[in-house]
C-alpha cells in the first residue's frame, strides 16, 4: 500500500493521494509519514471523502489536521441507496459490515468492528433501484456475508435475505460473494439448486487443509468438514463453481502441514484457488507466533497451489462442454463478445450474440485454457 501510494504521485505529481481502509483506520500514523499521501480517511470517516477532498484542493486542510489514528466504529452503518455502477454490467449490494469473528491473522474485525447488517426492506430497496438501472446481475456482499442477520430484530439470515431478493420482480441473476463455510447451510444450498436465478457460485475462506493450522489461525471448522461440505455442494448443484481462498505460510505451518493442505486441494472438487502468502499485521495475535516461515517457503508453496488453481481451472472449464449456460454479456467487439456464466466462467461467443448487460442462454462447444467457447441457443437448450 504504501508503495502505491509513493508510486502514485510519481506518475502523477498533480493527482491528490487518498490512502483509506483497513490499514488507514488501524495504522493511519505510518500513513501521514508518507510526504507523497495527501490524505487519509478511516473507515469511519468515509462518507466524508467528498468534503476532506475540497478541503485538501482549496488547501484549507493541512494533512495533520484532517484526521487521527482511529478505534473501530460500533455504530450503524451508512446504507447509501445507490442508483447504478455506472459503466458496470453487475451491481454490487452491500448487506452486511463488521465481523464478529477473532481469526489470528486477521486484522479486519479489528478495524470494522462488530457485525452490523443491513435493514430487509434496505436491502430490497437497493435491490430494486438495481434491477428498474437495467442491471441483470446483483452480487450481496459483505465482510462477514454468512453472519447477515444474526443482530437485526426480528432476526434474520443470509438464505432469508437471498429468498426475499429473488422475489423482486425483474431481477436477472443474484450472486454471493464470499461465505465463511460454517454458515453455508443446507437450505441455501437447495435454494441454488433449485432456483436458476441465484449464480451457481460458492466461494469459500477455507485457509487450510491442515487441522492444526486451522486451530492456530481461529477457524472454527476442521478439513474433515471442509471436504464433506464441498463434496455436498457438488453433488447437490450440479456445475456448481465452487471457489476458496488459501493462506500459504502461517506461522508453524510444517512441510507435512503444507502437504496436508494441498492433498485436500487435490482432492476436493474445486473450481480455482486464490492463493495468498500469509504476512505479519501487527496488533494480530499471530504476528507473535514462533516459528514463522521463511519468505522463499512461502514463495514456494505459492507458486504451487497456484499453478494447481490453474490446472483446476482448465478442468472446470472441459467439465462444461456441452452445458447450457446464461452469460451476463460484458464486451462486445467486431470479432466475438464475452460475459461471465452463472458458474463463475468466461464465455466468448460469435459477435452480435447479445449487447452489453444483455443476459442470454448459450450452449458451450469448446474451452480454450479456462475459458468458454459458444454459441446462442434458446433458453433451456441443450447441445445435441
Amino acid at each position: 500500500t504504501r508503495k502505491l501510494a509513493r508510486g502514485a504521485k510519481r506518475r502523477n505529481p498533480q493527482a491528490t493521494v487518498v490512502v483509506t481502509g483497513c490499514y488507514a483506520q488501524t495504522r493511519a500514523g505510518e500513513l501521514w509519514a508518507i510526504p507523497e499521501v495527501d490524505l487519509v480517511i478511516g473507515l469511519s470517516d468515509r462518507c466524508e471523502l467528498i468534503e476532506r477532498l475540497g478541503e485538501v484542493a482549496a488547501e484549507k486542510a493541512p494533512a495533520q489536521e484532517v484526521a487521527a489514528e482511529a478505534a473501530p466504529t460500533t455504530e450503524a452503518p451508512v446504507w447509501p441507496l445507490v442508483s447504478r455502477f455506472s459503466g458496470h454490467t453487475r451491481a454490487f449490494c452491500k448487506i452486511q459490515e463488521g465481523c464478529n469473528a477473532a481469526c489470528t491473522y486477521c486484522i479486519v474485525h479489528i478495524a470494522r468492528g462488530r457485525s452490523r447488517s443491513r435493514p430487509i426492506d434496505s436491502v430490497l430497496d437497493q435491490v430494486r433501484a438495481f434491477v428498474a438501472a437495467g442491471h441483470r446481475e446483483i452480487v450481496l456482499v459483505g465482510v462477514h456475508l454468512g453472519d447477515y442477520g444474526q443482530d437485526l430484530t426480528p432476526t434474520s439470515s443470509l438464505t432469508e435475505i437471498v429468498a426475499r431478493c429473488l422475489q423482486v420482480p425483474g431481477l436477472g441473476r443474484l450472486r454471493l460473494s464470499s461465505i465463511e463455510p460454517g454458515e453455508i447451510t443446507p437450505e441455501l444450498i437447495a435454494l441454488t439448486a433449485n432456483d436458476p436465478r441465484l449464480c451457481r457460485h460458492f466461494h469459500l475462506p477455507i485457509q487450510s487443509g491442515d487441522d492444526d493450522v486451522l486451530r492456530r489461525m481461529g477457524r472454527p471448522y476442521d478439513a474433515a468438514f471442509v471436504r464433506d461440505l464441498t463434496r455436498r455442494i457438488h453433488q447437490a448443484v450440479p456445475h456448481c463453481a465452487i471457489g476458496a481462498d488459501i493462506l500459504v505460510g502461517f506461522p508453524g505451518e510444517t512441510a507435512e502441514a503444507y502437504q496436508h493442505t494441498r492433498a485436500l486441494l487435490e482432492e476436493l472438487p474445486l473450481s480455482y484457488l486464490h492463493v495468498f502468502s500469509y504476512s505479519r499485521r501487527p496488533g494480530t495475535p499471530a504476528a507473535a507466533f514462533p516459528d514463522q516461515v521463511r519468505p522463499d517457503v512461502k514463495k514456494q508453496r505459492t507458486r504451487q497451489l497456484r499453478r494447481l488453481s490453474d490446472e483446476k481451472r482448465r478442468a472446470f472449464a472441459r467439465s462444461q462442454l456441452g452445458q447450457p449456460v446464461r452469460v451476463l454479456i460484458e464486451h462486445t467487439g467486431s470479432e466475438d463478445c464475452s460475459g461471465l456464466s452463472d458458474n463463475y466462467l468466461r464465455v466468448r461467443l460469435p459477435a452480435g450474440s447479445g449487447a452489453q448487460g444483455e443476459l442470454i442462454s448459450a450452449v458451450v462447444q469448446s474451452s480454450a485454457g479456462a475459458e468458454l467457447l459458444g454459441r446462442p441457443c434458446a433458453a433451456g437448450a441443450v447441445a445435441e
